[in-house]
């Protein structure tokens, strides 16, 4: 790489450098407007660097998790780098699962981590611990990053924030952690003494325009093609190219959960999501297609099911992705795989193809199975099923809005039920990681991102007391979010999958729950509690459409099943539709 020093004026060469002033001043080249944060002791000095010498916001939830969650939920929003803050030891320890889950879904992410001293750091020595709090950050983050620094000598320090920001957002985008002791962050430097700061640019491989070719003619020669978009599309920018392409050549389009939204879920050629919890339709269409075209997406087990070379039964596989490896070890075995941005690769494609085919044929049998397969399963129940209190709020809120989910049954169905078009109506949710209590932290950090969007949360019982501290910071803020909670007394998708194979659920059902409506106003937010079918959706839509934070606590059927479900050893033609224990 070619090296530039630190731009700084004649002036600025001469003075002394604060530690944490730098970290400031990165944060403000960075065009950062929001630090998300849970304070600690060494992170202090750039806490006040941050509150007495800039304009950024310090954002301060109730616990490390949450606070990353919601730099989470911000930083997908904005498509831009969140920054992320936690103080030594327990903080370190308390922040891996969210730097995880932004990891496995490709999230920029900035962490800061305060450190002890580097004369308190053990070092090589054969000891546990040499200062209160003391944690080997790098060694604990360095699976889970793009890239983690321990920054010993204050005159790395503005080489290794250019990097971490540069890191963050190219390429296949991911968390940076930088590690800073106290005595760097108080420590001072003059600005001529400074390491040289390295040039990076991020240049994209270069297009495959023989490859690029292949697939049109692949494209023109297909009767049954199938697009399968994935969370890459989304963060590549390329959902009006998708449309393009698959409106004009008549693809249908099937899209993984972090995909959702790719293209617009209730358009004709939508197939909504696909895999062990989409719809039978999507996954029919994807097996009997004769091209598959895998666009920014993993081909995840959760994709595809646990026989991969089974995917299609007879045709071909294609794949775009931005990483070299994912396709080099694809899952899937592939027929054609192309090294490019999903948005570029688009491009390309549209000036290769030839005049759009109809493809009538193709459409009339999809459409025969959405009439011969449902979504809907189970037996009636006095109860609201949660499938129907996610359509009453589809119908009730249908112009933007973002949408966070935990991890379970809602999960899958939120994707299946409620109608996803990006940016316009976005979902917000743990695919990789699979994280509960991503939920509400999440739709804190999406707010705070874009305020006025409306934010809704949907949350299972057992998701929401993951991070429930938070509603604290709701209500500090006042911020209008409507928090949905499908209670059914249950961590009912893993005693879905006891009762499958054992018959018994001994520790995942028939939990108490308190009520959290009640829990809710005691924190000063509205709480509305559905009991019934009666009134259902009456009552949720005046309190999805009353101002400031509502909870919402709906009992549902305890007894539905996430039905039709993928399930191992099958393949994507054969969803079962319903069992009995």
């Amino acid at each position: 790489m070619d090296i530039r020093p630190f731009a700084l004026s004649k002036a600025d060469q001469a003075r002394e450098f604060l530690g944490a002033d730098i970290v400031s001043d990165a944060f403000l080249r960075n065009r950062i407007k929001h630090v998300f944060i849970y304070p600690g002791g060494t992170i202090a000095p750039i806490l006040d660097a941050i509150e007495n010498k800039s304009k950024i916001e310090i954002v301060c939830l109730r616990a490390e998790q949450g606070a990353g969650y919601a730099a989470l939920g911000y930083a997908r929003v904005t498509g831009r780098p969140a920054v992320f803050m936690v103080t030594s030891g327990p903080g370190v320890t308390n922040a891996v699962t969210p730097i995880a889950d932004a990891y496995y879904d490709n999230i920029p992410l900035v962490v800061i981590t305060g450190q002890v001293g580097t004369g308190d750091m053990r070092g090589n020595l054969p000891v546990k611990q040499r200062g209160f709090q003391e944690v080997d950050t790098v060694d604990l983050m360095r699976p889970i990053t793009k890239a983690a620094f321990l920054v010993k000598d204050i005159r790395e320090l503005p080489n290794v924030m250019e990097a971490a920001f540069f890191l963050a957002r190219s390429g296949r985008q991911g968390p940076v952690v930088v590690d800073l002791p106290m005595n760097v962050q108080r420590g001072t430097c003059a600005g001529c003494d400074f390491f040289p700061v390295e040039m990076r640019s991020d240049v994209a491989p270069a297009l495959p325009k023989d490859k690029i070719a292949t697939l049109a003619r692949w494209i023109g020669e297909a009767q049954r093609p199938v697009i399968l978009a994935g969370g890459g599309m989304i963060a590549s920018g390329a959902m009006k190219e998708l449309r393009a392409l698959a409106n004009r050549h008549k693809i249908p389009v099937a899209m993984s959960m972090p995909g959702m939204g790719a293209y617009p879920s209730d358009a004709p050629l939508s197939l909504g999501l696909c895999g062990y919890a989409g719809s039978q339709w999507a996954n029919m269409a994807m097996y009997k297609s004769d091209l598959l075209i895998g666009i920014g997406t993993t081909f995840h087990l959760r994709q595809t099911g646990s026989l991969p070379e089974r995917t299609v039964e007879q045709g071909r596989v294609a794949r775009i992705d931005l990483d070299g490896n994912e396709l080099r070890h694809s899952r899937v075995p592939l027929d054609l795989d192309i090294q490019a941005d999903a948005k570029s690769a688009l491009v390309a494609l549209a000036k290769t193809l030839d005049a759009p085919a109809k493809r009538t044929a193709w459409r009339k049998t999809i459409a025969g199975w959405k009439s011969q397969y449902a979504l809907m399963t189970g037996k009636p129940s006095k109860l609201s099923k949660p499938q129907e209190i996610i359509i009453a709020a589809n119908q009730a809120v249908r112009g933007a809005a973002i949408v966070t989910t935990g991890v379970g049954q809602h999960q899958c169905w939120v994707p299946r039920h409620f109608d996803f078009n990006n940016p316009s109506r976005m979902l917000l949710t743990s695919s990789g990681h699979g994280t509960m209590g991503f939920d509400l932290p999440a739709a804190i950090g999406a707010k705070v991102a874009s305020p006025d969007r409306p934010v809704i949360c949907f949350v299972g019982d057992g998701s929401l007391q993951m991070n429930i501290q938070e509603l604290a910071f709701v209500a500090e803020r006042k911020l209008d979010i409507k928090i949905v909670v499908l209670d059914n007394h249950a961590l009912n998708i893993v005693a879905q999958f006891q009762r499958q194979n054992w018959k018994s659920h001994p520790t995942t059902g028939d939990k108490y729950n308190p009520d959290f409506a009640a829990i809710a106003r005691a924190y000063g937010i509205a709480g509305v509690a559905i009991t019934s079918k009666t009134g259902m959706a009456r009552k949720l839509q005046a309190a999805l459409t009353r101002k400031g934070p509502v909870l919402i606590h709906c009992l549902v059927d305890p007894k539905e099943d996430l039905l039709p479900m993928l399930l191992g050893g099958h393949t994507l033609d054969d969803m079962s539709m319903e069992w009995s224990f």
